[in-house]
């Protein structure tokens, strides 16, 4: 190094102490969903890692759980769709006998105007786990308080009325985040960051006059089917375009929903069936089969036991970052 200037020296130093020259931090800084390659696309160009009945887990105490970890896991593992299922609850103490005693739980044989009933996050039946809806959405909220240049999208399985859900996101923070723009012409991530509105909540069923709450099948969002009872039927190449053809939605809507979990014939979910299926090369494949079957990549991969596989990598394979 003889005649290197020691200014020189002392910043070359530096760069290998740190592995990246200036400007490294700020380029992340202005990153969509992890990658600035993926700020100039709009939503519908996206493809987002999912999960289905994200609140359905093991962490928090979930009988019949469809992943271990908990939503705010999921959220830290790289997961920016959920699908969630919301009911109406009423804590009750149950007896199931002498061996048990009582055991304090929430019944979801209620509805709005049941004394005592509150919204929950719930799958099938509160029964089996059950969580306060604004409290679950407020580990979203957190979360997007924390990462200003993540986008997320929500598929509500909805048993509310479209004014107590809203009711739920407007305590949890959520509100704060939610898309209020088109949603057959979709904008940038970029611009949903700039605006602020990093939130699409699609729903199931009726959206009242809840402006941000937006109809899922009615224009917005094309899916999969999503009843399949086996994993061969997700993974191997001779299935791959019958589990893609249209279901709710046909063809329309710039979203697409994959489908991408086996149920079996007594309606639970298995964890080996998950270890099977998330697999980045079954993801992947699958994926572009629906690609060409149905003339896009899906816009979110929806699985079960998030824990297990390669959903997060499938999707930054298939966004080519």
């Amino acid at each position: 190094m003889r005649g290197t200037p020691k200014l020189a020296i002392v910043a070359a130093l530096a760069v290998a102490a740190f592995g990246a020259a200036p400007g490294a931090a700020g380029a992340a800084s202005k990153a969509c969903n992890g990658s600035t390659k993926l700020c100039s696309k709009t939503l519908d160009k996206v493809v987002l890692p999912g999960s289905h009945n994200a609140m359905s887990s093991r962490d928090i105490g979930w009988g019949i759980p469809n992943h271990d970890i908990s939503m705010a896991k999921q959220l830290r593992a790289g997961i920016r769709a959920m699908l969630i299922d919301t009911h109406y609850g009423v804590p009750k103490l149950v007896d199931f006998g002498p061996s048990l005693g009582g055991v304090r739980t929430i019944i979801d044989d209620a509805s709005a105007s049941t004394p005592g009933a509150s919204t929950y996050l719930c799958h099938s039946s509160c029964l089996y786990g059950a969580t306060p809806l604004a409290q679950g959405l407020k580990t979203v909220a957190d979360f997007l308080a924390a990462n200003p240049r993540e986008v997320m999208v929500f598929v509500v399985e909805d048993y509310l009325s479209p004014a107590d859900f809203a009711a739920a996101v407007t305590a949890s923070g959520l509100g704060s985040y939610v898309y209020k723009g088109s949603v057959t012409r979709w904008p940038t991530l970029k611009s949903m960051i700039d605006s602020k509105q990093r939130v699409v909540m699609l729903s199931e069923g009726s959206t009242g006059t809840v402006s941000w709450y937006r109809s899922a099948y009615t224009g917005a969002m094309q899916e999969t089917p999503y009843s399949f009872v086996s994993a061969s039927l997700l993974t191997t190449s001779t299935s791959l375009a019958a589990s893609c053809v249209p279901n709710r939605g046909a063809r329309v809507g710039g979203l697409f929903l994959m489908n991408h979990f086996v149920t079996r014939a007594n309606g639970i979910s298995y964890a080996d069936d998950s270890k099977l299926v998330n697999t980045k090369t079954a993801i992947v494949n699958r994926a572009r089969a629906c690609q060409t079957a149905r003339g896009k990549l899906p816009t979110i991969l929806a699985v079960n036991n998030v824990e297990f596989g390669s959903v997060v990598s499938a999707a930054k394979s298939l966004n080519g970052v």
